[in-house]
């Protein structure tokens, strides 16, 4: 009985020396997707002028363009192009490493 008792205690230690590394690496991997990817796409940026003060941001120039356009036709009743918006888009590089 001793015998079977040991080699349980055994395979429990074993088994959770084991275990230890493959968690380890799942929290360290989970550690790092906490932080948002630094993005090597530029970023747009639209702000409407006093007294509204609204501004967007975006990687993507075509999601920023229908805010603008949105944000203009409810809140100030304009029907924007997109040309009128781009030429209001300000471009922040990347940076690189």
């Amino acid at each position: 009985m001793k015998k079977h008792q040991s080699l349980i205690a055994l395979a429990c230690t074993l088994a959770l020396a084991l275990s230890v590394p493959v968690v380890g690496r799942g929290e360290e991997k989970a550690k790092k997707d906490d932080k948002p990817a630094a993005s090597a796409d530029p970023m747009y940026s639209v702000s409407c002028s006093s007294p509204c003060e609204f501004t967007v941001r975006s990687h993507d120039k075509a999601e920023l363009v229908a805010a603008i356009k949105a944000h203009a036709k409810s809140h100030h009743k304009m029907d924007m192009s997109d040309k009128d918006v781009e030429a209001m888009i300000k471009v922040k590089e990347a940076k690189k490493n």
